[in-house]
């Protein structure tokens, strides 16, 4: 019986798994994750932060369809491969073996080169855990400054205003998107945001990201102070400013990659067996 591994539970890694049910009615499929949440909806976690959806509401799949198609689960992080033995290594010692291993692994939100980055209030919107805390720190929020030029930063802007957070919202250009949008566009967005309240502020870029301690003695965001030497008070930092392709697993292996893995026509690395 040929055993797939995939490693990764995201809508790649899930699609993947029916099309190999699919073809291959005897194969056994494992699909690995490290989140602890397992499989849903990441774009429907914009909507989770403007209580538009429910959390619950976010898993597209029906629990009893995974005893339906055949597909183990198993909760872990792989943290090496060992493509000699056709091994994934998790980080608690255990080994899954595969005959084809697919890296479904996608990527990660970056987080700026600050002073002050590793703050309590310093948030991404990358997982269903990054949507869970955004909530909760919300209700303590009165501000919050949001960076970043794309659809991620706009979700942040706009959830957080469904919070009632008073948010700024800095850019690094003259207007929002202006790699995508045109003049017309970015001003019909830009004006909506106003409309909701929001703080826009143009040709404006962090220095540093200011601490405060708390009761409890923790650091906590107070504010931000900008190139210009502005600060702007805020217990929040919302961060889009893009995302990084999860590469960790490729090291130590003959696996070729650039900005990303690099794969042939049918989506196979340069070590056999490896997808």
């Amino acid at each position: 019986m040929v055993h797939s591994v995939i490693v990764g539970i995201g809508a790649a890694g899930f699609s993947a798994a029916e099309t190999i049910r699919r073809h291959k009615v005897d194969a056994a499929i494992t699909l690995l994750t490290d989140d602890p949440h397992g499989y849903y909806s990441r774009p429907g976690l914009a909507y989770a932060l403007t209580d538009e959806v429910p959390q619950k509401q976010l898993e597209p799949i029906q629990r009893n369809r995974w005893k339906e198609l055949g597909i183990e689960q198993v909760k872990g992080q792989a943290v090496r491969l060992r493509p000699q033995s056709r091994e994934v290594i998790l980080a608690d010692g255990r080994r899954l073996a595969y005959d084809a291993l697919l890296l479904a692994t996608g990527a990660r939100a970056v987080t700026p080169d600050l002073p002050g980055v590793d703050l309590e209030g310093v948030v991404v919107l990358d997982s269903m855990e990054d949507t869970q805390s955004i909530l909760r720190l919300a209700r303590r929020t009165r501000e919050a400054v949001v960076i970043g030029g794309g659809i991620t930063a706009l979700e942040l802007v706009e959830g957080l205003r469904a919070q009632q957070v008073s948010v700024h919202y800095l850019m690094r250009g003259t207007r929002f998107w202006r790699s995508v949008l045109d003049e017309t566009e970015s001003r019909i967005v830009e004006q909506r945001l106003a409309h909701e309240g929001v703080h826009i502020h143009t040709h404006t870029e962090i220095a540093r990201i200011v601490g405060k301690r708390d009761w409890r003695g923790r650091q906590r965001v107070a504010g931000v102070e900008t190139r210009a030497g502005e600060v702007i008070p805020c217990q929040m930092l919302g961060v889009a400013i893009g995302v990084r392709p999860r590469l960790e697993l490729t090291a130590g292996t003959n696996i070729a990659v650039d900005r990303g893995i690099l794969v042939n026509g049918r989506l196979g690395t340069s070590v056999p067996g490896i997808y």
